[in-house]
């Protein structure tokens, strides 16, 4: 799981440079347009969202796996740890509940987008709500490998670790 998430951060990475690209040539754009008399490119705002749709889903997947989304555990922390991890792996098969649903539902919605095209660039819509049981897929994969190393009582893995 650990090389999947590897390659989902330098996945990652490359939808965040493409976007913050994006981004900067249309805000060129607009003030060059200001003094030029030039069309502003549309497709490149609607392509930097579609871009942050799948880097959140892809982002959140990897928070899964390294306990890096907001988390209420004020509660579990001052119990004792047997308790205590009698509690994460409740929130884990919860939270396993919510990611089947996640995938159940974008798949249904990829159904109802099937035949809508993206008005700038014409593409799919499929393709941008592809992302959501994408990222729950991904999701449900790293939380069972949490499962696994709560369950095991083996520590959790350091974002940054085996980023080289």
């Amino acid at each position: 799981m650990d090389s999947l998430n590897k390659g989902l951060r330098y996945l990652a990475a490359f939808l965040l440079a493409v976007m913050c690209l994006l981004i900067v040539y249309q805000v060129v754009a607009r003030i060059l347009g200001q003094y030029i008399d030039i069309e502003l490119p549309r497709w490149t705002e609607e392509l930097a969202r579609y871009l942050m749709i799948w880097l959140v889903f892809i982002g959140a997947s990897l928070a899964v796996r390294y306990a890096a989304l907001i988390g209420m555990e004020a509660i579990a922390e001052r119990l004792p740890a047997r308790p205590q991890k009698v509690v994460r792996v409740v929130v884990l098969i919860i939270s396993k509940v919510f990611y089947l649903v996640l995938i159940a539902y974008g798949i249904q919605m990829l159904g109802h987008v099937s035949s809508q095209l993206s008005p700038g660039l014409k593409l799919p819509m499929s393709y941008a709500y592809a992302a959501i049981p994408v990222g729950g897929v991904f999701m449900l994969l790293n939380s069972f490998a949490v499962l696994f190393e709560t369950l095991s009582g083996s520590s959790s893995r350091e974002f940054f670790k085996g980023a080289e």
